[in-house]
């Protein structure tokens, strides 16, 4: 597994974890744990992509505090990373989309 999506999963595992998304936090460390399809099937998963309960749909709140920015701008680092390697979920893409209208104030 390439190394930028080590890095970036780590660092979403130790932002979530400094979050108090403890259960989250210890899934994306588990997924490091692993070997490479291990990380590629978490990188890959509804449970990081997916709807309620992924943690780009609910991880530090719903709101657009500091908190969730600062995950959203880690998502979409991440994002763009899985998919320029074809490593993504179907919806990886769209919330890419999403996160960075909100971060440019368009929705």
């Amino acid at each position: 597994m390439d190394n930028p999506l080590r890095r970036d999963v780590a660092e979403l595992a130790d932002f979530l974890a400094q979050a108090g998304e403890i259960r989250m936090a210890n899934r994306a460390r588990t997924a490091l744990d692993g070997d490479s399809s291990e990380l590629e099937s978490y990188l890959a998963s509804n449970e990081l992509w997916g709807g309620a309960g992924s943690v780009a749909d609910q991880a530090c709140g719903a709101d657009r505090s500091p908190s969730r920015r600062r995950l959203e701008s880690l998502l979409i680092r991440l994002g763009r990373g899985q998919v320029s390697r074809g490593i993504a979920n179907p919806r990886t893409t769209t919330w890419i989309e999403a996160f960075e209208r909100w971060t440019r104030g368009d929705i």
